[in-house]
């Protein structure tokens, strides 16, 4: 027992031997380890507790494992992490962030990643009719209508489409749509104008509502579903006395929209109509998208990722 005593004070005391070295014969310091190998599976250094599980591992690359047998970082743990006494940091700060592997890194975050269209007021557009709730004119937005496109959004045309209105499957074709290749939420701001040249078949209601549905399909599909309608109730314009003037549609009725949609699958499509809502009817193709005087576009859009 002596000796052994002996040996212990000898091997911990500084002015019998100072370093340590274990496969090193020169030791640089208090307890120089090198590793035995030379791959990154290598370990340098494994600890084990009383029950021979392994819960500090050291690797030839340098990656240190906490409860981690094969750490792939660094510092690579599995369990919570306990900091007390942290300093508290003045000024400018670079946050972090965590990944959904659990690699964390300092964050940055990205630009806000948007779609913005302009439809010039010199670009011909289709006229339609605004009586039946069942037809739906497509908003002809296309690529040649993108100014900023930061989202990578596609642009399409489904020559036979399908609207599903709750129950009512309505026909339609050559539905101009946009595709948005990243899964997320996204925020449209949509404004533009239509007028009715004449007066209405149907002037009892002294009032037109004009809505603009958004309609949603998968990427590899024909079939949209209506997502929202945003209505305008546009009213006729009248003489001094209050009377109903001819022509009472003839100036431009403004259209603004304010929609949040997502797609949940990549290139899910999106695909906007303006449909007749209630009152007043124009039941021939009187209809169409206006410019105001003083304006220059018909028709300006911005999708925005949240």
């Amino acid at each position: 027992m002596k000796k052994i005593v002996f040996f212990a004070s000898v091997l911990m005391s500084g002015s019998v031997l100072a370093q340590v070295g274990i496969n090193e014969i020169n030791p640089t310091a208090t307890l120089d380890i090198k590793s035995k190998g030379n791959t990154n599976a290598t370990k340098a250094l494994e600890v084990n507790n009383s029950s021979g599980t392994e819960i500090f591992t050291v690797l030839d690359n340098g990656n240190v494992g906490v409860n981690v047998t094969n750490p792939t970082a660094k510092l690579h743990t599995n369990g919570s992490i306990r900091y007390e006494n942290l300093p508290i940091v003045s000024g400018s700060l670079s946050p972090l962030a965590i990944k959904s592997d659990g690699t964390v890194g300092t964050y940055v975050p990205e630009p806000t990643k948007y779609l913005y269209m302009e439809m010039a007021s010199s670009v011909t557009t289709s006229n339609f009719t605004l009586s039946d709730t069942g037809v739906y004119t497509n908003i002809p937005l296309t690529s040649a209508q993108s100014v900023t496109n930061t989202i990578i959004a596609g642009f399409g045309t489904d020559a036979s489409a399908t609207l599903n209105v709750n129950s009512t499957a309505i026909s339609s074709s050559n539905v101009r749509y946009i595709s948005f290749p990243d899964p997320g939420i996204y925020k449209i701001n949509l404004s533009y104008y239509t007028s009715c040249t004449g007066s209405p078949a149907d002037s009892s209601n002294n009032m037109l509502g004009i809505g603009t549905a958004l309609f949603k399909a998968n990427s590899a599909n024909t079939s949209y579903s209506r997502q929202a309608v945003v209505r305008y109730n546009g009213l006729p314009r009248r003489n001094d006395t209050g009377a109903v003037i001819a022509g009472p549609y003839n100036f431009a009725l403004p259209h603004t929209v304010f929609l949040v949609f997502e797609t949940t699958a990549a290139n899910e499509k999106i695909a906007l109509f303006v449909n007749y809502g209630f009152g007043d009817t124009f039941t021939s193709n009187v209809c169409s998208f206006a410019t105001p005087p003083g304006l220059s576009n018909k028709v300006t859009m911005n999708i925005s990722k949240l």
